[in-house]
C-alpha cells in the first residue's frame, strides 16, 4: 500500500471517528466546527483547504482528547515522533489547551 493511500485512509478512517463520536454526543446543532478565538488563526495551508478540512481542524482543536485516542497509521510516527491522529493536525498546545501551533500533516 502506498504512503499516499495510508495517509488517505488514515484521514478517511479519522474523520468517521470523529462523526461517530459527534453524532453519539447529541444533535448536530451542539457540535461546534468554529476555531475558537483562544487558538492560533489557521495557516494559509489550511484556509487554501477545502470546508471540510477546515472544519476537521477545528473540531480537532475543539475535541482534542477524542483525536488523541485515535492511533496514527500514516507512518508520520517514524519520521514525525506522531503517537496519534491529534498530532498531524496539532503541533503545540499552550495554556488552557489553546493551539499554538499547527501541523501540515492533516491536510495530506
Amino acid at each position: 500500500m502506498t504512503q499516499k493511500v495510508k495517509k488517505f485512509l488514515s484521514l478517511l478512517f479519522l474523520i468517521a471517528a470523529i462523526a461517530v463520536f459527534l453524532a453519539a454526543c447529541g444533535s448536530s446543532k451542539d457540535i461546534n466546527v468554529t476555531l475558537d478565538k483562544k487558538h492560533e488563526p489557521f495557516p494559509d495551508y489550511v484556509l487554501n483547504s477545502s470546508d471540510l478540512v477546515q472544519e476537521t481542524y477545528a473540531m480537532v482543536s475543539n475535541y482534542p482528547e477524542v483525536v488523541a485516542g485515535v492511533p496514527c497509521y500514516c507512518g508520520c510516527f517514524a519520521s514525525d515522533g506522531h503517537k496519534s491522529n491529534l498530532d498531524c493536525f496539532i503541533d503545540q498546545f499552550g495554556e488552557d489547551n489553546a493551539v499554538t501551533g499547527w501541523d501540515s500533516m492533516g491536510i495530506a
